[in-house]
């Protein structure tokens, strides 16, 4: 999961910008988090050459409405090098800034892997049957009524007239349609 820093906007005065810390150290992706305690608010958010050689930020204008909290991802780039650089945060037309420091090193902090794994991962799981779903013994009586029914009438066809093929036929076709509507129905 990427690290997240807190920014309140709006919490002193309008147009406030206080990051909850003044520096980031990370070795991966992080979210600026926009939490508004007053009237609507742009913020502007704009990388040093630094920091921009090795991430690149999900917007640089971002409107938070009143009362609303918006995430912002700076997204460091796979294989980077090692970099110090900062965010620079601005409301009210450059009126006021806010400054993030962020140092960028190559290796992970916590030895883990890239990818957070959540310990329930491993906890084996029994599927509950589907109380909607067909049992094969559901199916199977009509089906092998429905097959009967065709062979009786395809020996009827081949041993008798054409006038009876065709009635045994038609209700071969019936006692089809009979099945098919029982095991939809069940």
């Amino acid at each position: 999961m990427p690290e997240r820093l807190s920014v309140h906007l709006n919490r002193d005065h309008p147009r406030d910008l206080q990051p909850e810390a003044a520096s980031l150290e990370t070795d991966r992706s992080f979210v600026l988090v926009f939490e508004n305690h007053g009237g609507p608010i742009h913020v502007h958010l704009q990388l040093d050459d630094a920091l921009a050689a090795v991430a690149d930020v999900a917007a640089t204008q971002v409107y938070v409405d009143e009362g609303q909290t918006r995430g912002v991802e700076v997204a460091i780039r796979p294989d980077h090098p090692p970099a110090k650089g900062y965010v620079e945060l601005s409301t009210g037309y450059g009126a006021e800034q806010a400054r993030v420091n962020v140092t960028v090193t190559d290796e992970r902090k916590d030895g883990g892997p890239d990818v957070a794994v959540d310990e329930s991962l491993t906890e084996k799981t029994t599927p509950e049957p589907d109380e909607e779903s067909l049992a094969l013994a559901d199916v199977a009586l009509p089906a092998a009524a429905a097959v009967a029914a065709v062979a009786f009438a395809l020996a009827i066809a081949l041993a008798g007239s054409d006038a009876l093929a065709v009635a045994v036929g038609a209700l071969a076709v019936l006692g089809g349609v009979g099945v098919a509507g029982y095991v939809l129905r069940t």
